[in-house]
């Protein structure tokens, strides 16, 4: 598992991917602030000043992050950066829940109002609920990856290769040389 999380393909699939829905996010919120700014206000966890503030500053601080990590400029940075607002939006989508409060549209990644009822997305996907914060928890699982888990380099010997040769020289016997005695 851990050669599996080190692997550098899994390092850059995950930046992409992380950087790919931050941006995404981002885009429809930076268009219309102030629609961002009633779905902030709506979710009932600060007052309207600070919504509008967020509403202002966090898709920007999400675009940012997202094409750094698309970039692989400051990686661990924007990760961590991603990492610390999904632990805030999943803080704020439980309270939400916990108190009730019916949001159709988190916000997360559009800020048009609801449409007429469909078959897609189905309703337990729309809103504050269990598969919001199930998804962010997915998000912040990768993000924490980028930052805690420093990726091997590419074609260089695997932990084990790199193990069974420094136990080998310590012992005085190398795969080349055979045994010396």
């Amino acid at each position: 598992m851990s050669r599996l999380l080190r692997h550098p393909r899994l390092h850059l699939l995950l930046r992409l991917l992380l950087g790919a829905v931050f941006v995404y996010a981002s885009v429809d919120k930076i268009a219309s602030p102030a629609a961002f700014a009633k779905i902030v206000y709506q979710w009932q966890v600060i007052g309207p000043v600070p919504s509008n503030l967020v509403a202002v500053t966090l898709p920007w601080i999400e675009i940012v992050a997202g094409l750094l990590l698309i970039a692989g400029v400051w990686k661990r940075e924007s990760s961590l950066v991603i990492a610390l607002l999904l632990v805030v939006f999943i803080v704020a989508a439980v309270s939400v829940m916990a108190r009730g409060i019916d949001v159709e549209n988190c916000g997360c990644v559009s800020v048009a109002k609801a449409e007429a009822p469909s078959g897609w997305p189905p309703a337990w996907m729309k809103g504050v609920g269990w598969f919001l914060v199930s998804r962010n928890l997915a998000l912040l699982a990768a993000s924490l990856v980028l930052v805690l888990v420093t990726p091997g380099r590419q074609g260089s010997p695997s932990d084990t290769d790199t193990d069974r040769q420094r136990a080998a020289s310590l012992s005085g016997f190398t795969p080349a040389s055979g045994a010396e005695g």
